[in-house]
């Protein structure tokens, strides 16, 4: 009884001496696992795809995770205003802060 495994991996309510399964279930029940297809997934490997989970180590540098506004195009002279409202319209969006300049 001691080495009891359980028999049916979705029992986990039943009480066993070890309630152990048997990693070869785990490993089939997880043959078909959602990893890293879509960011709603259950599971995700670490890396920078977009559906991936960053490491606790990363910084945004391009090869741990991906670069802080990646992809955004700042467009305006600058030798007005139009580049900078731009640019806080942009840093707003990416970075989840309210713009409250006039």
């Amino acid at each position: 009884m001691a080495d009891e495994v359980l028999k049916n991996p979705y029992d986990f309510g039943q009480t066993s001496k070890q309630n152990v399964v048997d990693p070869r279930v785990v490993a089939e029940f997880h043959t078909n696992a959602d990893t890293d297809t879509a960011k709603q997934a259950l599971h995700h490997t670490l890396g920078s795809g977009n559906a991936q989970a960053s490491p606790g180590q990363h910084n945004h540098d391009g090869t741990t995770s991906r670069l802080l506004m990646d992809g955004v195009t700042i467009t305006g002279a600058k030798g007005g205003n139009v580049a900078l409202a731009n640019l806080l319209a942009a840093l707003a969006q990416a970075m989840g802060f309210t713009d409250n300049t006039t």
